[in-house]
């Protein structure tokens, strides 16, 4: 009897048109590198005396499910779109072809579902997660290697079935991006002598746990958006010391460019650095981190504005 591995595992993934619902059809089949998403349902100790002769313990009882996990996926030019609409809502798009604009912003009132499949096809296994939505996005920025992302991610409920309900799941082209295709720019204009950076979102999601009989929670409510990070330089100059020591803002863009066509940019409108020490640990350079929050800007009308740039039409992330 085969057992899972990793190497055969999918990820499928559809829109919900009704929360909590798994629709029918041909799912997208999602590339990623890890998952952990699905359910759990922890036991509790039993509290109760004398249940038998002696004093072994009674038997212990199910508490709650909980869905809820994380995702590692590669930052690629068409299959990201998927999940930054599940962490910001659906994007508005502009362009032509192959040049399609797609306009993600943070703060939206309310944010879509999905359900997502993680199949064991081996066993076989097949765990559908439905109303799961995207808590949180968290990137981190180097000079080499392949970009890649981890989505945390909530759900309503699970279940599983000998079979797949993804019908036949349909892939996207894959185009990766790398960390070299990075760049991070302040105020508009390239801030040099970066070494790393990282950037965490996080819609702050609340699951609404009421009595019900099918152990699912009522929803998950998105609490106040956050966005925070650290940039770590080479000390060269005092342009971030003076504006941690002001406490004064400034817009900061974290991209990914492969061509003018084909792009991807994180862009913070409103950013505060706290101060930062520049230590001298040894005769090597000298290195500054500066953590940063960023807050609701009144010009733009969000905190963070997200522009992917491809050649797929704007119903593909509607």
């Amino acid at each position: 009897m085969p057992r899972a591995i990793g190497a055969n595992g999918r990820i499928n993934m559809i829109k919900e048109a009704t929360y909590g619902t798994a629709p029918a059809g041909n799912w997208l089949r999602m590339p990623f590198m890890s998952i952990d998403l699905g359910a759990e349902q922890p036991l509790i100790q039993s509290d109760v005396l004398a249940a038998g002769n002696n004093r072994d313990p009674a038997a212990p009882f199910q508490d709650v499910v909980t869905v809820q996990g994380n995702a590692v996926v590669p930052i690629d030019l068409i299959n990201i779109g998927h999940w930054l609409r599940l962490l910001f809502g659906a994007p508005t798009t502009t362009g032509t072809n192959p040049n399609f604009i797609h306009t993600f912003g943070s703060g939206a009132a309310s944010l879509p579902s999905n359900s997502i499949e993680v199949a064991h096809p081996d066993v076989p296994s097949f765990e559908v997660c439905t109303g799961v939505r995207g808590g949180s996005l968290d990137i981190d920025f180097s000079p080499s290697g392949p970009a890649q992302a981890t989505i945390g991610l909530m759900g309503q409920g699970s279940t599983r079935a000998g079979t797949s309900a993804a019908g036949t799941p349909t892939s996207a082209a894959y185009t990766r991006f790398s960390k070299h295709q990075g760049s991070i720019s302040r105020g508009g204009s390239a801030l040099a002598q970066v070494t790393s950076a990282r950037m965490n979102f996080n819609n702050n999601m609340e699951m609404v746990r009421t009595i019900r009989s099918d152990r699912r929670v009522e929803g998950i409510d998105p609490g106040v958006a956050t966005i925070t990070g650290q940039i770590t330089t080479r000390f060269e100059n005092t342009t971030l010391l003076t504006q941690g020591t002001d406490g004064s803002s400034a817009e900061f863009a974290f991209a990914y460019v492969i061509d003018a066509n084909n792009s991807l940019t994180f862009t913070i409108h409103e950013a505060y650095l706290s101060l930062a020490k520049t230590p001298i640990t040894g005769p090597a350079g000298v290195e500054a981190t500066f953590e940063f929050q960023a807050a609701f800007n009144a010009a733009q009308g969000r905190a963070m504005t997200v522009v992917l740039r491809n050649n797929q039409a704007g119903t593909v992330y509607a």
